[in-house]
């Protein structure tokens, strides 16, 4: 019971809707399942808000142990519910405030529905006439196809081009280099071979993309091509495969992409006319000339004089709508109150003449939408009253839970001595390794290392080169310090890692990683022996646990005091066991026969 009665308070902040929707319905016959103050749940109410559930959670709460578990999230809700009320939380001005907020962001967002996109009707006909007046927009460009080999290595870049002159196959190198993920041009993981792309495809890479397409189908550039991308240089060796010329896109191609482009279009030609209309109607004035000019740029070292958010005497009316005004301390005020990346695109004038328009424009339809009277909107209205009891609750667990817990340096030292074990940093070793997709290769390079090669210079060699994938690459081969759950999905590398030697060498062996396999030699260089953390180096984390631990036990204290003050009791033995809905007998082909012969011997009685 404890942990339902937990779940109840830390999922009411998101579900709290679902439970209070039917406070107060009462059938006059129906069976008591709880009650708290004057109030109780009954079993019509528990049944009606569990059919209203999505089927994936009704399956839950379908037999009578899930029942008990919804009952009592129900009625604890409810009476945390009508505490917050008794508390008076239903007049908080906050509250309040942020309700009215979201009332009228709500109408807003109704009217506009209204006014603006259930007045916009795309026709054929539209959808025709753009596209006819636009048929340039819908030009495929012209695309071709490359098979590559990119390498960070220019000496094997030229030593794999030269073989090419010289008769290699150019498609089978591509296909095995990349085979082996040492190739990292756009045709990688595709055998080298390059998917149709435009001119504008690869911006970055201009140098590939016009070499490209200077060659014809089935020309190989004559040279390996420097392409620097940032910091790194690639090697490449490319041929053009195909050649696509440009073509108009028929209607049919991009008919729902048109569509969206004349629907936004329509609306936003709609929107504009209707708040045009609005200005109007509501007898707008704006006196952007009150906004004052940006000040001089400060000399360089001296620091920027900012402006108060509010001040009086320079306070001056930007905007009147009819008997309302908006002042330069308005628009100043709330401003100050975005966040920072916020702020800068309201800072300077032209920014706070565009914030005004905003302000105006949202006014307008909040009085436009009390005009229509969609404040009192049911479906508006049912979302406030949510919204209100969402509120109301966030507030109330502040004042019971969170303001009454003080997590003194003492708390703190407690719970690190009686959680010790759980801030042991564990033995950790570094590596250096060399993993590839060929198993040859690393045989090959594991017997050069056994006849002297050095295996660091080797190692950051294959890593400069962008031909080893295992954990120390970008940083010359070693890894940075890991323990024995560091890399869950390569235990045979942890394995065999932690029972090296400092010093030692492994053999060859295989890390599959999906749908991959790779070949690793790797090198123990370091170990870390197992130490305990101070409560200095982990402090935080153990301020959240002891204040999460807090909070618990102020939970189950502070829910214990509701129930006995509002003398809470719940029937769980009143539940009635759920119908459960049989599914239709499949008839038998006997079965069938004979009610046709029936129906068939009926018929003709009553002929």
């Amino acid at each position: 019971m404890r942990k339902s009665i937990l779940l109840g308070l830390l999922f009411l902040m998101v579900f709290v809707t679902l439970f209070v929707n039917g406070c107060g319905q009462k059938a006059s016959k129906d069976v008591v399942l709880a009650s708290f103050g004057k109030h109780t749940v009954t079993a019509s109410e528990l049944e009606k808000e569990i059919s209203e559930l999505p089927e994936w959670k009704q399956d839950k709460y379908k037999d009578k142990a899930g029942r008990e578990e919804y009952l009592t999230l129900m009625a604890e809700s409810r009476m945390i519910l009508q505490v917050a009320k008794d508390n008076k939380l239903d007049k908080d001005a906050e509250i309040n405030r942020q309700v009215k907020d979201f009332i009228e962001d709500s109408m807003r967002d109704k009217i506009t529905e209204i006014e603006v996109d259930n007045k916009v009707k795309v026709t054929d006909l539209d959808i025709e006439k753009y596209y006819a007046e636009h048929k340039e927009d819908y030009v495929e460009p012209d695309r071709i196809v490359v098979t590559e080999i990119t390498l960070k290595d220019e000496a094997k870049a030229r030593e794999i081009f030269e073989q090419i002159k010289n008769g290699a196959n150019l498609d089978e190198l591509a296909k095995e280099i990349d085979a082996k993920g040492e190739s990292f041009g756009p045709g990688a993981g595709n055998a080298g071979k390059t998917r149709p792309f435009s001119r504008d495809s690869y911006s970055s890479a201009k140098t590939f993309v016009d070499t490209a397409f200077s060659l014809k189908p089935g020309e190989m550039y004559d040279d390996v091509l420097i392409q620097q991308l940032g910091d790194e240089t690639y090697y490449m060796i490319i041929r053009q495969d195909e050649f696509m010329p440009s073509r108009q896109q028929e209607l049919s191609e991009v008919k729902d992409d048109v569509k969206r482009t004349v629907e936004k279009d329509m609306q936003e030609r709609r929107r504009n006319n209707w708040i045009n209309q609005l200005r109007q109607d509501y007898k707008v004035e704006v006196f952007e000339n009150n906004i004052p000019p940006d000040p001089e740029p400060q000399p360089e070292g001296q620091e920027e004089v900012k402006e108060p958010a509010s001040n009086p005497e320079t306070d001056v009316i930007l905007a009147k709508i009819g008997k309302e005004t908006i002042t330069l301390n308005q628009i100043n005020k709330n401003i100050s109150e975005m966040q920072a990346w916020k702020q800068d695109r309201y800072k300077d004038q032209e920014g706070k003449k565009k914030y005004l328009n905003e302000l105006i424009e949202e006014r307008l339809l909040t009085l436009a939408g009390y005009d229509r009277k969609l404040n009192e909107d049911p479906e508006i209205t049912r979302q406030a009253k949510e919204y209100k009891d969402q509120l109301m609750l966030k507030e109330l667990v502040k004042r019971e839970v969170d303001d009454k817990i003080k997590i003194e340096q003492s708390d703190l030292e407690k719970y690190y001595n009686e959680h010790k074990e759980e801030y042991v940093e564990p033995d950790k070793i570094v590596v250096t390794e060399i993993t590839l997709k060929d198993e040859e290769r690393a045989k090959e390079l594991y017997e050069e290392i056994k006849n002297g090669k050095d295996f660091t210079e080797l190692a950051k060699e294959l890593d400069a080169k962008g031909e080893s994938f295992g954990p120390g690459m970008g940083r010359e081969g070693k890894t940075n310090p890991f323990s024995r759950q560091s890399y869950s999905s390569a235990k045979e590398f942890t394995e065999i890692a932690f029972n090296l030697k400092v010093g030692e060498i492994s053999e060859v062996f295989t890390q599959p990683m999906g749908p991959n396999t790779f070949y690793m030699v790797i090198r123990k260089d370091e170990e870390i022996p197992a130490y305990q953390k101070e409560l200095s180096e982990v402090e935080d984390d153990v301020r959240r646990e002891t204040e999460r631990e807090k909070k618990r036990a102020r939970i189950e204290e502070w829910l214990a005091e509701m129930k006995k003050n509002m003398k809470f009791q719940l029937f769980a033995d009143r539940i009635p066991e759920p119908v459960i809905k049989e599914e239709p007998k499949e008839e038998s082909k006997e079965e069938t026969q004979e009610k046709d012969d029936a129906d068939s011997n009926t018929q003709e009685k009553q002929e």
